[in-house]
């Protein structure tokens, strides 16, 4: 059974990585340099943090097929737990930048990554 921990713990759901990118490529052209600084700065942190992930993915998996690693599969878990809670924070930060800058309304989420 899957527990969406959100409605408990006042977290944003996970975002879609196409849903941003969607949401990303449906922002105006006229988006003057600050602005596309601030969006460039959110991009970068989200993909930073994805691409983190993956490493730690898959350390953990080389870590549990019993091959050596310099880190013990506790210790890969516990930054891998804490980078996914950050993740789905920037997502939100970034989706609620893309609001802001087209001007649209955010969407309302009800634990079950559907818009409203």
């Amino acid at each position: 059974m899957i527990v969406d921990t959100s409605t408990i713990t006042g977290e944003d759901p996970p975002v879609n990585p196409h849903r941003l990118q969607d949401r990303l490529d449906s922002l105006p052209e006229s988006l003057d340099a600050s602005q596309r600084a601030r969006l460039a700065a959110h991009r970068s942190a989200v993909e930073e943090c994805r691409e983190r992930i993956a490493e730690l993915r898959a350390e953990l998996r080389r870590v549990l097929s019993g091959i050596d690693g310099p880190r013990s599969s506790v210790e890969i878990m516990i930054e891998l737990d804490g980078l996914e809670r950050v993740q789905q924070r920037l997502d939100s930060r970034l989706s609620d930048l893309c609001d802001e800058l087209s001007g649209t309304a955010p969407m309302i989420h009800y634990g079950d990554a559907a818009p409203n």
